[in-house]
């Protein structure tokens, strides 16, 4: 009766600050602002250690597995330290070669935009003269539709005047955010090089609070997630991978400018899902149209036709089979995901549904075999 009775209060406690949060919706979600603006940094470090995690582990398993077998207690001790900063110095050569290549292209393209202004502007020049013609505009019309481009230089003057303190705004949120990345990468250092003591901290206040039929679970839940996501993140930059390899080799049979430029773009982008590629389309588009216009349209035909196929085939065939799900379920989990929380539910929608697809199918076959039902 005392168990029954704590577990109605649990029960009436619970619905009573339900109750509170959904009356305060505006107070609770600003407090919760704040309290991610405050734990930023340490928001950062868990998700970069997350990710390098995936890394450090392939050094220690594969590169440095004599370090790990050791007898030598000096040899274990320098295994961690150094899976780590080969982690991170493969990231930052890697983050080094993309800017080193780009910079100078990015530089390349604007410096052939800036010398080919004139051009551009005597074609749109010619084009808006030749409106004129056609349809009987008189001078004096011409005439003030030259007068309203002064204007339109005034208020643009009077706009960026205007704009300036959100100039500043973002300058420092910029600012703000280039500090909470470099303290959310010390973070990172920290928790991989004592992950197996934040884990077992983790273990203990979970077995302390909860029953241990239900920390099992939990923890069975987790393994199986964790299995799952780092599964997605290598199985969506392989993805990514392959359609920058893609487009690069497609730019080159069509003989598309800047190649090397936009494939690059792409791949980066393409580690968002869905989307991320349609992201690096836009510039890739923009410096083709910059260097060959006539070739801007079919460059847009091309990314269409390949993002078909990378949605329909590619995708769902390299990031459903690194977490077990079929194509079909691959599509089902990026358009609820998306559909029900935008970008982050794509982002999150797949490893999710997954973990969720995975649950439900131990619980069905442990069912059948408890009914003795062979299928």
């Amino acid at each position: 009766m005392g168990s029954r009775l704590k577990g109605y209060m649990f029960l009436i406690t619970y619905a009573i600050l339900l109750y509170l949060a959904v009356s305060n919706i505006d107070a609770v979600l600003a407090l919760a602002g704040k309290i991610i603006v405050v734990l930023s940094p340490f928001i950062l470090g868990i998700l970069f250690a997350y990710v390098l995690n995936i890394l450090m582990n392939l050094f220690e398993r594969k590169l440095y597995i004599r370090l790990k077998i050791s007898r030598k207690p000096l040899a274990r001790k320098l295994l961690r330290p150094l899976s780590i900063f080969s982690t991170f110095a493969v990231v930052f050569a890697f983050l080094t070669v993309i800017a080193l290549f780009l910079v100078p292209q990015l530089e390349e393209s604007i410096s052939t935009l800036t010398s080919n202004m004139g051009n551009y502007l005597q074609s749109i020049n010619k084009f808006l003269n030749s409106l004129a013609d056609r349809f009987g505009l008189s001078g004096e019309i011409w005439h003030d539709i030259t007068l309203n481009w002064n204007e339109i230089i005034t208020k643009s003057s009077q706009f960026i005047s205007a704009a300036l303190p959100q100039i500043y705004n973002f300058t420092k949120s910029l600012t703000n955010g280039i500090i909470n990345i470099i303290m959310g990468l010390i973070i990172s250092i920290y928790l991989l090089s004592k992950k197996e003591k934040m884990i077992t901290i983790l273990k203990k206040l979970l077995y302390a609070f909860t029953p241990q039929k239900t920390a099992n679970k939990v923890i069975d839940i987790g393994i199986q997630a964790n299995r799952t996501f780092q599964s997605f993140i290598s199985g969506q930059a392989i993805e990514a991978l392959i359609l920058g390899c893609l487009v690069f080799i497609g730019m080159l049979i069509f003989g598309f400018p800047y190649a090397m430029l936009c494939s690059v773009i792409i791949a980066v982008t393409a580690l968002i899902p869905v989307f991320g590629a349609w992201i690096g389309a836009i510039p890739s588009v923009f410096i083709i149209l910059m260097a060959q216009p006539q070739k801007a349209i079919w460059f847009i035909i091309f990314i269409v036709v390949l993002q078909q196929l990378e949605n329909n085939l590619i995708y769902p065939k390299v990031v459903g089979e690194s977490i077990g799900l079929d194509g079909l379920w691959v599509l089902f989990a990026l358009v609820v995901g998306g559909s029900l929380f935008g970008l982050a539910g794509m982002l999150i929608g797949i490893p999710a549904f997954a973990v969720l697809y995975t649950i439900i199918r131990r619980i069905t076959n442990r069912r059948l075999k408890e009914k003795k039902i062979n299928m």
